[in-house]
């Protein structure tokens, strides 16, 4: 397999890039399958992004900011995907019943 990334075109054509990476992703997770909803709803249980931390917490800069970044990972997904409020809803549900499990 080669792997591929769209670095050098970015700076170039980067509207061209843009919408190439929302058509791969949407390719992966845009599709209305079992196995992307579970995926979807594991990664949100994995990076917290439903959660909210709580009072006794680690908020330490270092936690605060990992924290920070592992629920902007799964937000970019939210960058490529559309998902009606319906779906947002459930996602929401499964995400926080998968996080319970932890």
């Amino acid at each position: 397999m080669t792997w591929r990334n769209v670095s050098k075109t970015r700076q170039i054509l980067p509207a061209q890039t843009e919408q190439q990476l929302h058509a791969a992703y949407l390719e992966v997770f845009g599709k209305q399958t079992e196995a992307v909803e579970i995926v979807l709803a594991d990664l949100a249980a994995q990076t917290g992004f439903y959660m909210v931390e709580p009072p006794d917490a680690d908020l330490s800069l270092y936690q605060a900011g990992y924290s920070a970044g592992q629920r902007a990972a799964f937000g970019r997904l939210f960058h490529f995907l559309s998902l009606s409020d319906e779906q947002l809803r459930a996602l929401e549900e499964a995400a926080r019943a998968e996080a319970e499990h932890l």
